[in-house]
């Protein structure tokens, strides 16, 4: 039995990542017309394909989705099985429903429950192939999306805990097919070489889930890295690189079980040919001028960004502010960063701002502000004397926008000292904090205290905003239209190096 296996698409469908108008070799167009499908192939989806690209932003602002791109190409593409990714759930219980009926394909999710039984979900499917071989199948999405969603979005939705399914559904494959398979949307918390923890938390146990349980192959997603096939305590497993990158095939016999990550045939495929109206409605759309500023602002190197702070991130930073009244405010940047020219187009910001992230005001005292800040602060390591990403924002996936960028305070990051005792100045309007309390502006993704940051979920939230970044930073620039447009820098330096 041949698989074909993805996950982590992020509406990736056509070659491009949006950043320019380059085109590159990726795209799940490009993808299905990299395998054929015959009686002995199984297409799998392991999630995260509804929301991420620009195309997912623009199908969703103009309601392009009768039916949704990115179904229909699952459709195309013959998928039998899909697991959804926490992004799924994104948008809410009805489109979750719609795309994943346009689809085609079975939900394969077994800590997934439907209250109101519209839903068809299956907990396992066991599929023979033309030798007689009965390969069994399960799904688990990872528990945390009830940390990360709100509660509106999941709606009669309920998610379980992740081991809990796996463990019982390994039982049942056991007793009903020959080659056990679990698709998990959940990544690796050890370190695949050393055996080293890398994450104390539940996002993410493929690794546990291999060392302990006893299924003949584990795929992985979420972590949205390249994990060639490799075999912990018995259990094969790999993960699928995210954005359409790439595929992974899998060969199973009763003997065996290999696995290749393979790129796309890199050629135009009949997708791209067939949705060329729509790819150039986006890219007109993302090269409209919006605005004016001052001055370009070029894309530093990462570590620069961190240590002497991003223009980029002060923008954002100074809209929450803006549009919030809030004292302070946090944002982060993505893992790369890009460049404002003095023409300011819709790329540019969404290139920058790649999540709809919605905004809310929190109250903070000191204590909250200089954890979060240590936090940060830990995004640097010193090797000779010279600072370099820590290894805690690089494994074991690259999380660099987990580093948080402030406006509102004046602080100050010593990396010569040990972790946890690195803020060695901060005020609020030349002041000590003291006992005073702020007015934090916040993503919804920081508030729940995803990328190491705990005490924020227990902060008493003072409102929320119901736009996103995405849309308020666009908007912005056509209020201020006619007009040169600047904001003020942060106020934060770095020493120790």
């Amino acid at each position: 039995m041949k698989l074909i296996y993805t996950s982590d698409i992020h509406s990736y469908l056509f070659p491009t990542d949006y950043s320019s108008t380059e085109e590159k070799n990726m795209g799940y167009y490009r993808i299905i017309e990299s395998y054929t499908k015959d009686e002995d192939t199984v297409v799998i989806d392991c999630g995260d394909n509804l929301q991420g690209s620009v195309l997912s932003k623009y199908v969703m602002d103009k309601k392009l989705f009768s039916p949704f791109p990115q179904a229909k190409t699952l459709r195309d593409g013959k998928v039998d099985f899909l697991v959804p990714g926490n992004h799924d759930f994104n948008y809410g219980y009805d489109i979750f429903c719609r795309f994943f009926d346009e689809t085609g394909g079975k939900i394969l999710a077994a800590n997934l429950r439907d209250t109101s039984g519209k839903l068809d979900i299956i907990n396992h499917a066991v599929v023979t192939d033309s030798k007689g071989l009965r390969v069994g199948f399960t799904g688990v999405i990872t528990d945390w999306v009830n940390v990360w969603e709100k509660s509106e979005n999941l709606g009669p939705m309920v998610i379980s805990d992740s081991r809990e399914a796996a463990e019982r559904e390994l039982k049942w494959l056991k007793e009903n097919s020959d080659i056990s398979v679990l698709i998990y949307h959940g990544g690796y918390e050890y370190d695949l070489d050393t055996g080293e923890k890398l994450q104390d938390t539940r996002e993410n146990i493929a690794y546990e889930l291999c060392r302990d349980l006893s299924y003949d192959l584990i795929l992985t997603g979420h972590q949205h890295r390249s994990v060639a096939m490799r075999d912990i305590n018995g259990t094969k497993t790999m993960q699928c690189p995210s954005f359409a990158l790439s595929y992974v095939e899998v060969d199973i016999t009763k003997d065996s079980i290999k696995g290749e990550i393979k790129k796309p045939l890199d050629k135009k495929s009949k997708g791209e040919v067939e949705n060329h109206a729509l790819s150039e409605e986006i890219e007109k759309w993302l090269d409209q001028e919006i605005g004016r500023i001052d001055n370009p602002i070029l894309a530093p190197e990462r570590v620069e960004s961190a240590l002497k702070g991003n223009h980029i991130a002060d923008f954002f930073n100074y809209l929450q502010l803006y549009y919030t009244g809030a004292d302070i405010s946090c944002t982060a940047l993505n893992n790369n960063l890009y460049s404002f020219s003095s023409s300011i187009t819709v790329r540019e910001i969404l290139s920058s701002c790649q999540y709809p992230n919605s905004i809310y005001v929190i109250e903070v005292g000191e204590k909250e502000i200089r954890a979060a800040l240590e936090r940060s602060a830990e995004f640097f390591t010193l090797e000779n004397g010279k600072p370099t990403i820590s290894k805690v924002f690089l494994e074991p996936k690259a999380e660099m926008y987990n580093y948080d960028y402030y406006m509102g305070i004046s602080y100050t990051y010593d990396i010569s000292k040990k972790v946890g005792n690195r803020v060695v100045r901060l005020l609020w309007k030349g002041e000590e904090i003291g006992e005073r309390k702020l007015r934090l502006a916040i993503n919804n993704y920081r508030i729940t205290g995803a990328g190491g940051y705990p005490l924020f979920p227990k902060c008493k939230v003072i409102k929320s905003c119901d736009w996103d970044m995405q849309d308020q930073s666009i908007e912005f620039f056509k209020e201020m239209k006619g007009k040169v447009v600047s904001w003020p820098y942060g106020d934060f330096k770095t020493i120790g190096y």
